[in-house]
């Protein structure tokens, strides 16, 4: 399965580049180990989120998507668990819900963004015997809109963020989308007009490890 959607021309970058280079990828089953830094992997997730929108004219409405993620995460850069920390890139994703407002809602990632994150300890936790990581993504989406013929797009980072993390990856762990009040989405054939929509509120829950058959099917649907 191709791994890395991210190109020469990509042309923003919001962290460090994970190297790809014989990363191995994990699908379900998997064993986690609470509390331990993991080897480097292309974790391959079930991921279910919750999105409000609010499109000028028509109002704001909530839309349910579910799909799939591949997250490359880069090697640990201590052995215990308190002091690593993990660089992540997220290399794929797909996600489908539908909207009594505007139809189907297909969500891929924009290949123009590198997408990067980590999961670190927070500093004010670094005295704990047994801290609780915290997890941050920022991305950037393409959101396909079919019925109204349009790809949107978001300029500003959608920053994905999982508080608690006791083991890594954070399956099964709650997550909030952090945007102050909006986030403005534009139409990527009119990339320099204004927002023609914004996210208002984002929260999603990261599942659990997919099989590989099931992860291939769920990306296999993505739009091009």
């Amino acid at each position: 399965m191709a791994t890395d959607i991210i190109g020469p021309d990509t042309r923003v970058a919001w962290g460090p580049r994970v190297d790809l280079r014989e990363l191995p990828d994990l699908y379900a089953p998997q064993s986690v180990e609470p509390f331990a830094p993991p080897p480097a992997g292309i974790d391959n997730l079930g991921i279910r989120s919750i999105d409000t929108f609010m499109v000028p004219g028509m109002g704001e409405f909530t839309v349910e998507f579910r799909g799939v993620v591949r997250v490359a995460r880069g090697r640990p850069t201590a052995d215990d668990w308190t002091n690593a920390l993990v660089y992540t890139n997220l290399i794929g994703m797909y996600m489908h819900g539908e909207s009594s407002a505007v139809g189907p809602i297909n969500v891929t990632l924009n290949p123009q963004c590198l997408s990067t994150g980590q999961l670190k300890t927070p500093f004010q936790s670094m005295s704990s015997e047994q801290p609780e990581k915290s997890c941050r993504m920022a991305v950037g989406a393409l959101f396909h809109l079919p019925a109204l013929g349009k790809t949107l797009f978001n300029k500003e980072p959608i920053l994905l963020t999982i508080d608690h993390v006791r083991a890594i990856p954070p399956a099964g762990n709650p997550g909030v989308g952090r945007i102050y009040e909006l986030l403005p989405l534009f139409d990527r054939d009119d990339p320099e007009g204004p927002a023609v929509a914004y996210i208002t509120a984002l929260d999603f829950v990261m599942g659990t490890y997919l099989s590989e058959t099931e992860a291939s099917e769920l990306l296999g649907q993505a739009p091009s």
